[in-house]
């Protein structure tokens, strides 16, 4: 490195002469430095003097050969705009350069040169798309909000850019179907109007000391341009060029590399903490994507949830394992990502939803077979969970469209990491008795597990869908959880739904009734009945919807004291495009005992969630009347509780609204009658984008006064009736107002049922309602995460 003008080696694959020109260079200078006239080679290196003054080439071969003393230089920049010709040359670089960058260097590798990280050794996973592409429309990066402040994009306005504009070809590098494993994905792709977050095109990587940026998409300087895009392609590769060389300061604690820590992903969710939208007492993942809770076990004192998630952006997508643990299930605290695709192994495309089990592995049994049961186990008295043998994860790998069962053991007793076992997949193929449903890239739909212990042998649910049938659960039995025998379907959709699918099977065991949920893509099925495990069979005598909300791939674990717990996702419902630009999508429910008690379904928010008030904001009785009344109490985060009896003035409901701006412009309505309590959502927003169809439960079964609980966080709108019904929506309200809570009597029903729980239709009518006492409680809610740190600086997507 240099103390004086920055100094920036311009990589090529051709020989140079080893001679040093300025910035005024001619083209007959350039090609005698190896650079051939009239290339885009060459108009590269033009461009790069018009930068940084101080510009020399250097051959690969050189450095191949130590000809080159790379600490002489404060930055490299490699263009390959054609196919590189010799990759032996190239490998024979990465320990120089690696060297370089440990020192403290910047690389910057733009178009198919993007396509060599792994060769240089800057990444073992290497772009899995490259080549030449019509540009039919103009393309440039999607920029990820997270590193809205990056240096590369200085003086450029919003997330979308183009710099390459429409006609002729160009050459690409990309991440597609793969993530690479060590690098902060900057910018995934803008092509015309439309996001593609699927094609991750601008990647940063640390090595020590230094930094690599990548740039797959638009780099072209020497093709037909237009103003606009050549003007913002020339600053943003202007950007990055001095910044790497070190003409700019930018602060990367955003930007460290994979694998995260515990406080990089910290420093991830304060980054995203003034945004309105985002839950505070709610799981939500630490900046991107998160979908259905996997993995849920207490183990050694600890809960851990872990989730679906994609470290790349705010889309489903290449899905990881990310963590969170907590002590009491509603503090909770963020882990290292613990388990990730293997480029090599058939998770390849995604380590997909499962379940995890804490067990004693058994070696030499009567018989001279490897048994594994669960820990503490009556064949091992002596062993009790906390010192398990192992902790294995039964998960979905997903390669080439294909759906298969994996297994995985914990590397630790902190569960910080997983690693797949040598027998993947451990069940090879989907059961050829059964006529699967396939799709395009789906050869066959099978994932998704619940796994649990009886007479003897493990038994596992998977998932499926049959084709010009519906949706099912099939049964698989066997002793070490590597080699499992098909015994047949446990349970098939009663009535004919071609195209769907039963994700995310569960089956509880309760003294009054067995539950079995499944998920169809839109809603959570339920079943009460009895599973027979002699015969593999799941018999039915009640079913319904879990809840008709947002909820959906509930998952749930055993509490010491013997409470089922279970946790669903929540997931978005506003466009795709609003996730991006917020940074993150999807929130857990608040964990729910569940139970069947005299063959109903019970559900109610655990006792702990009591832990997370904060200041009693009202307390006391107010008569709900005509005239609206807004109560002396505001929030965005916050548990309300209404007891009412809807019979004391029958005919009425009683409207507790929630998120109101004080003109009422936007207002979420909780309709309680005496035969169902609804969310109305048609005034929740103000976004055209955000949902805005309501959702109920009925309650005309259920014994009054009513005992509804209402969690409000930012978007997420939890209710619960009785301890018996659940329901959670989204809510998206755009104004800083909306904060008040108001309440009122109306007259006629709350809805208009149209067939399903999901689909109302709210009535209204302008005459007066009855008067309904109305005891109310509200607390503000604490957030459950560790305090936000004062070292990142919030941002508001809006």
């Amino acid at each position: 490195m240099t103390d004086d003008e920055p100094r920036l080696g311009f990589l090529i694959e051709g020989e140079t002469d080893g001679g040093e020109t300025d910035g005024g260079a001619t083209k007959g200078e350039a090609a005698a430095e190896g650079v051939p006239d009239g290339t885009e080679g060459s108009a590269a290196l033009a461009f790069a003097r018009d930068v940084v003054g101080d510009v020399e080439t250097v051959a690969l071969s050189a450095i191949a050969a130590g000809a080159v003393d790379l600490g002489g230089f404060d930055a490299l920049w490699w263009h390959a705009y054609d196919p590189v010709s010799d990759p032996a040359t190239v490998a024979e670089c990465a320990d120089p350069i690696r060297a370089f960058l440990a020192d403290g260097g910047g690389l910057f590798c733009s178009a198919r040169a993007l396509a060599q990280v792994s060769a240089l050794g800057i990444d073992p996973v290497p772009p899995d798309a490259t080549g030449t592409e019509e540009v039919v429309d103009p393309v440039g990066p999607l920029w990820h909000p997270l590193y809205a402040g990056h240096p590369a994009v200085d003086g450029l306005d919003g997330l979308r850019h183009h710099i390459r504009p429409a006609g002729s070809t160009a050459p690409y590098a990309r991440y597609e179907d793969v993530l690479p494993e060590r690098a902060d994905v900057l910018a995934a792709t803008y092509r015309g109007v439309e996001d593609v977050p699927r094609e991750v095109t601008v990647l940063q990587w640390r090595v020590g000391a230094g930094t690599v940026i990548g740039v797959g998409v638009g780099m072209e300087f020497a093709q037909r341009d237009d103003e606009t895009t050549e003007a913002t392609r020339e600053r943003f590769a202007a950007d990055a060029i001095r910044w790497l060389a070190g003409e700019s300061e930018y602060d990367t604690a955003l930007a460290t590399g994979r694998p995260k820590s515990s406080r990089e992903l910290e420093r991830y969710r304060d980054a995203l903490s003034g945004d309105r939208d985002r839950p505070s007492y709610h799981v939500t993942p630490p900046a991107n994507w998160l979908n259905d809770p996997n993995g849920m076990i207490h183990h050694d004192g600890t809960y851990h949830l872990f989730y679906q998630y994609n470290p790349a952006g705010p889309y489903h997508h290449s899905v990881h394992w990310g963590h969170a643990v907590s002590e009491d299930l509603v503090h909770w605290e963020d882990r290292p990502v613990a388990m990730s695709p293997d480029p090599s192994g058939p998770d390849r495309d995604g380590c997909w939803s499962g379940c995890a089990v804490a067990v004693d592995v058994l070696e030499g049994a009567d018989d001279g077979t490897r048994r594994v049961v669960p820990a503490g186990d009556d064949a091992d008295p002596a062993v009790t969970a906390a010192d398990a043998d192992a902790v294995y994860a039964l998960y979905t790998g997903g390669r080439d469209g294909w759906q298969r069962p994996c297994l995985a053991t914990a590397t630790d007793d902190d569960l910080t990491g997983f690693e797949g076992d040598a027998s993947n997949p451990v069940v090879r193929s989907p059961p050829p008795e059964l006529d699967l449903l396939s799709t395009p890239g789906e050869p066959a739909h099978f994932r998704d597990h619940c796994l649990w212990y009886e007479d003897d042998r493990w038994h596992q649910l998977i998932g499926t869908g049959l084709q010009d049938r519906g949706g099912a659960a099939v049964l698989y039995t066997g002793r070490d959880l590597r080699e499992w025998s098909y015994e047949g379907p446990a349970l098939v959709t009663e009535e004919a739904e071609p195209g769907v699918v039963w994700e995310c099977p569960e089956l509880l065991r309760f003294s009054d009734g067995d539950l079995l949920h499944v998920s169809d893509y839109e809603d959570v099925r339920y079943f009460l009945g009895e599973f027979d495990a002699d015969a593999g069979r799941f018999r039915v005598e009640d079913r319904g919807i879990l809840d008709p909300g947002a909820f959906y791939a509930p998952q749930s674990l055993s509490t010491p004291d013997d409470r089922w717990v279970t946790v669903g996702w929540l997931r978005e419902e506003r466009s795709t495009a609003s996730g991006w630009d917020a940074g993150w999508s999807g929130a857990m429910s608040l964990p729910r005992e569940v139970e069947v008690v005299d063959d109903e379904l019970r559900q109610r928010p655990v006792r702990e969630v009591d832990r997370l008030r904060g200041t009693r904001l009202l307390e006391g009785t107010w008569t709900a009347g005509s005239t609206p009344e807004r109560l002396d109490a505001v929030g965005e985060a916050f548990e309300v509780r209404a007891r009412l009896d809807p019979g004391d003035a029958p005919g009425t409901v009683v409207a507790l609204r929630v998120r109101e701006t004080p003109d009422g412009a936007e207002r979420t309505t909780i309709r309680i009658g005496d035969d169902r309590v609804v969310v109305d959502r048609s005034e929740s927003s103000l976004d055209r984008d955000a949902r805005d169809a309501p959702v109920g439960v009925a309650v005309d079964d259920l014994e009054f006064p009513l005992d509804v609980r209402a969690f409000v966080d930012a978007s997420v709108l939890e209710l619960f009736v009785n301890g018996r019904r659940a329901l959670a929506t989204r809510i998206y309200p755009t104004r800083h107002d909306a904060t008040g809570v108001s309440l009122v009597s109306l007259p006629g029903t709350t809805a208009a049922v149209d067939g399903d729980e999901g689909d109302l239709d709210v009535e209204r009518d302008d005459a007066d309602g009855g008067p309904v006492d109305v005891d109310l409680s509200m607390w503000r809610m604490e957030g459950a995460w560790p305090a936000m740190g004062d070292d990142v600086r919030p941002f508001d997507p809006r």
